[in-house]
């Protein structure tokens, strides 16, 4: 009997100067189509330029945006990909945040701050326990920025294999439930801010003293939030993990908390408290030297903490390193795990010892997403989806569900959700209006579709991340592929979608309100 021929898989490498040389090229075939000429007309004109309308934010009255299909097949697109390769890479976030973080994360997890803090957990704690907090934390964490994609994944692992399970499930958990929990949350972020400057703009389109508020999705936000942190547990024990063999090395002995654990701990909270005390005066205004990390020159406290100029969201990456480094430092102390600066030294360059591969995976993922950019294919995109919405009659569930759908589409070869609500929602959410549902809700429909798409696609600028550490433990002779990648994280992507669809429908049925004094329609 003949052996089954195994199906070769492409390495995620290989793959991004695919997709790369691939976009180069489709870039000029629908820059090509667009000037073709019959007959006096331009009939493949809209696969190579759109229109999308942009508020004034001083007049508040509508201005017209013309995008085209950037060609890089010529000689300015070749000069801008050979001219930018090394400013794609040195500015792509993941990248920075990344070294950042482990300075932090390496001394907090080699000193032996991590693994004591999990095993001192009651041993009888169920596993879902643990894994319904990574993906809650991965939730909460988007308040502000992606720093939970760097803090997470790396931690998930930690705790995964800490509890003699295959550290792949606590990654895939950790990505899902800080990609697909984005649009959700218990508190008010930055998305929040952002979304709600362009909904009210839009708005006063056609209702000039239309207002809403930050607080206008509040109470969906909190509902999604729980159903998604269980609904992402549920997955994570039932569909993903039984996929992994949980027979990993026992190379560690019973843990116990002896004395000198116990110490370091003690010291490890005194320093963090500290220091955690320290940085929340850096954020209370109107108190003596207080408020440095906050932007004055904003309006309202949200704006203050979370606005773009605000030197806590410009810094949170560091914040969050330095109390690791600190917490891992004073436990190393206490616990004399540490015990001279050599040691210290060691435990920080020992983290990037085994990212070369990611780095790598870094700086292809950066040129490609950059690349991508430059073509405006995704703008284009999204524009047709505005506009097929506008062409059509339909409201009510119809109007519901198309926008969900597509808006999943559009994220895709879009995830910037502030760029593509300040192109969507000067159409969409008039267009809600006329179909009597609240701008509001409209937002609620957008920021659920936006957490879904963020599941599937290259070119979420943090996809990388999630991609790289499952390479790092994979223990598998292959290499993890891009394919591979997504249909471990599959579930995730169909489940939440019917998940928040169904919590969208219902509110909308049962005309429940969605924020204080906000319903789902006018």
């Amino acid at each position: 009997m003949a052996k089954k021929k195994e199906k070769r898989k492409l390495s995620p490498i290989s793959l991004f100067f695919i997709l790369i040389a691939s976009t180069i090229l489709l870039s000029a075939v629908l820059n090509g189509l667009g000037k073709i000429k019959i007959d006096n007309n331009y009939p493949f004109s809209f696969l190579s330029q759109g229109t999308y309308s942009t508020i004034n934010s001083v007049t508040g009255e509508l201005e017209n945006q013309i995008v085209e299909v950037e060609s890089l097949l010529n000689r300015s697109g070749i000069q801008y990909i050979i001219g930018n390769v090394v400013n794609n890479f040195i500015t792509f976030s993941p990248l920075s945040m990344l070294l950042i973080i482990l300075i932090g994360f390496s001394v907090a997890e080699k000193s032996g701050l991590i693994k004591t803090l999990t095993l001192s957990v009651n041993p009888k704690t169920p596993n879902f326990v643990f894994t319904m907090l990574i993906i809650f934390f991965g939730v909460i964490s988007t308040l502000s920025s992606e720093i939970g994609y760097v803090i997470l994944i790396p931690l998930a692992a930690l705790i995964f294999s800490l509890n003699k399970r295959n550290p792949m499930g606590g990654i895939i958990a950790a990505f899902a439930g800080v990609a697909g929990g984005y649009g959700v949350n218990l508190l008010f972020g930055t998305l929040d801010m952002s979304l709600t400057t362009y909904t009210t703009s839009a708005a006063q389109l056609l209702d000039p003293k239309y207002n809403v508020a930050l607080s206008g999705n509040i109470f969906y936000m909190i509902v999604a939030t729980i159903f998604i942190v269980i609904v992402g547990t549920i997955i994570t024990e039932k569909l993903v993990m039984p996929k992994f063999s949980n027979k990993l090395e026992e190379t560690d002995e019973l843990f116990i908390v002896e004395k000198k654990e116990k110490r370091g701990l003690i010291f490890s909270s005194i320093a963090t408290i500290l220091l955690l005390l320290i940085f929340i005066y850096m954020i209370i205004p109107g108190l003596p030297f207080s408020g440095i990390l906050l932007d004055a020159e904003a309006t309202g406290y949200i704006n203050q903490l979370f606005g773009s100029n605000s030197y806590f969201q410009q810094g949170l990456v560091v914040l969050v390193a330095v109390i690791l480094f600190v917490a891992g430092l004073f436990y190393g102390i206490g616990a004399r795990t540490i015990r001279s600066d050599k040691s210290l030294i060691n435990y920080i360059t020992s983290s990037k010892n085994n990212i070369g591969y990611l780095i790598i995976l870094l700086f292809f993922a950066s040129q490609f997403i950059a690349i991508f950019k430059k073509t405006n294919i995704g703008t284009i995109v999204n524009i047709w989806i505005i506009d097929f919405l506008k062409s059509t009659s339909i409201s009510g569930l119809p109007l519901i569900i198309i926008f969900f759908v597509l808006t999943i589409i559009g994220t895709i070869l879009l995830p910037s959700p502030t760029l593509k609500w300040s192109i969507m929602s000067p159409s969409i959410v008039p267009l809600f209006m006329q179909a009597n549902l609240t701008p509001e809700f409209a937002q609620i429909i957008y920021r659920s579709a936006v957490s879904v798409g963020n599941l599937f696609t290259p070119l979420l600028a943090y996809y990388v991340i999630y991609l790289g550490y499952l390479q790092i433990y994979n223990k598998k002779d292959d290499t993890i592929s891009i394919g591979e990648s997504f249909r471990y994280i599959r579930p995730y992507f169909f489940i939440f979608g019917i998940t928040f669809l169904l919590l969208i429908i219902i509110w909308y049925i049962i005309g429940a309100p969605i924020g204080p004094g906000v319903q789902p329609t006018l």
